[in-house]
């Protein structure tokens, strides 16, 4: 006999991830269209990936098929494929915002952003989806083979599988990116405490590195007091709304820059599309 499912958390559940997501909807689309709000390229994809993911987590709900004990096949298939993805998908993001974020840190000397070529920032913004694409095939196909595998989770809040081996290798891949992620965190500590006069110059490049380093710490944090709750087993859908604060946290820490704030309550006309280049591949776009 299957337990019983906590609906309210189940709610909590999907609310978390729907209040992150729907927030960092509003503000890419406030970055995209307000020209008083420049930013790198990698944090785009960065707020991307955390939308994305609430959608994925959220794909049940979204179709209505929340409380329904055997959901659409396909839809469940592809939430399924989605869940063991995403995590390494979002980890990488923040890496290579915080890799774009360190590489465009102005030296001693010039006291100015640096240029990062198009072919780095490319491969910064492509390369967690590049993660994601391969993963999502990988689970896709093991369903395909094995579509019994497939299946609702006991606590209600997504499609997974019956096969506890892609959860060991989704989580695996996020605790590799992870310990990069600490390492480029004791890098720009180290490069922001020897350069403290960038504090003036370049404000916003600041703040958005102490975001970055604060975001993950929060999130590394929470990552392993989540996977305690896994590996002793005391409740799993205390894992699941751990992993739902994750948007949530994101939104918090990088939607509420005072330049985004600002430009919600203040008319201003889109950027063209032309002016959006210094955006989008990382030239000079960290100065303001």
């Amino acid at each position: 006999m299957s337990p019983a499912i906590n609906i309210s958390a189940v709610h909590a559940f999907i609310a978390l991830n729907l209040i992150g997501g729907i927030g960092m909807v509003l503000v890419l689309i406030t970055a995209t269209v307000s020209r008083k709000v420049k930013r790198l390229a990698t944090w785009y994809s960065f707020c991307a990936s955390w939308v994305l993911s609430s959608i994925s987590y959220s794909m049940l709900f979204l179709a209505g098929q929340q409380t329904t004990r055997t959901p659409i096949y396909s839809l469940c298939y592809v939430q399924a494929a989605l869940i063991y993805s995403m995590p390494p998908t979002t980890a990488s993001t923040t890496l290579a915002l915080l890799v774009q974020i360190l590489l465009s840190l102005p030296d001693s000397i010039t006291e100015r952003p640096k240029n990062i070529n198009l072919l780095t920032s490319c491969l910064l913004v492509m390369g967690p989806y590049t993660i994601l694409l391969v993963l999502f095939i990988g689970v896709a196909l093991y369903y395909t083979e094995n579509p019994g595998s497939l299946q609702k989770n006991l606590q209600g809040t997504y499609c997974n599988s019956s096969n506890s081996s892609w959860s060991r290798v989704s989580f695996s891949v996020v605790a590799g990116v992870s310990m990069l992620i600490i390492v480029i965190q004791g890098l720009l500590v180290t490069r922001l405490y020897r350069r403290m006069r960038i504090l003036k110059s370049n404000p916003q490049s600041t703040a958005t590195t102490i975001r970055g380093v604060a975001f993950t710490v929060i999130g590394f944090a929470t990552l392993v007091i989540a996977m305690v709750f896994t590996i002793a087993n005391v409740d799993i859908l205390a894992f699941d709304l751990v992993l739902a604060t994750f948007p949530l946290l994101a939104l918090l820490v990088f939607g509420t820059q005072k330049d985004l704030v600002l430009a919600w309550f203040s008319y201003e006309a889109p950027y063209r599309a032309e002016g959006r280049g210094s955006v989008f591949f990382g030239r000079d776009s960290v100065r303001r």
